[in-house]
């Protein structure tokens, strides 16, 4: 009876050891996909290198932040759309956006485009 006692007892050590461990990992692994998520959305790095290339973009009036940023990424301006809406939301530009064409170029930084679509940078329109 004991040594049946005793080998319930290890097993369940064993199984809380192995929840712990699956605890702790993903708790790392959520810790790193945020770290890098917020790193991407601080980054504010360009597409390209310099010299890029010119992409054309029309804001129209009521496009929302998530319409703008797919048609950014679609027009291959950002890398991922969903961090370009974080970066418009945070840097301020979300009510400053005005509806027009502007030509971009993928070697700009979300900030520069965004600094051109609020009409605070010059740009080729």
């Amino acid at each position: 009876m004991n040594g049946q006692k005793a080998m319930l007892s290890a097993g369940l050590f064993m199984f809380r050891l192995a929840v712990f461990l699956l605890v702790i990992a993903g708790v790392c692994r959520v810790g790193e996909f945020t770290y890098n998520f917020c790193y991407q959305v601080v980054l504010d790095t360009p597409v390209d290198d310099e010299p890029g290339r010119d992409v054309s973009v029309t804001l129209s009036q009521g496009m929302d932040t998530g319409e703008m940023a797919r048609l950014m990424e679609r027009k291959g301006l950002v890398e991922d759309a969903g961090i370009f809406r974080i970066q418009i939301i945070l840097s301020g530009y979300e009510d400053k956006l005005q509806e027009g064409t502007y030509v971009l170029n993928t070697s700009m930084s979300p900030r520069q485009m965004l600094e051109v679509m609020a009409g605070e940078a010059e740009d080729g329109t």
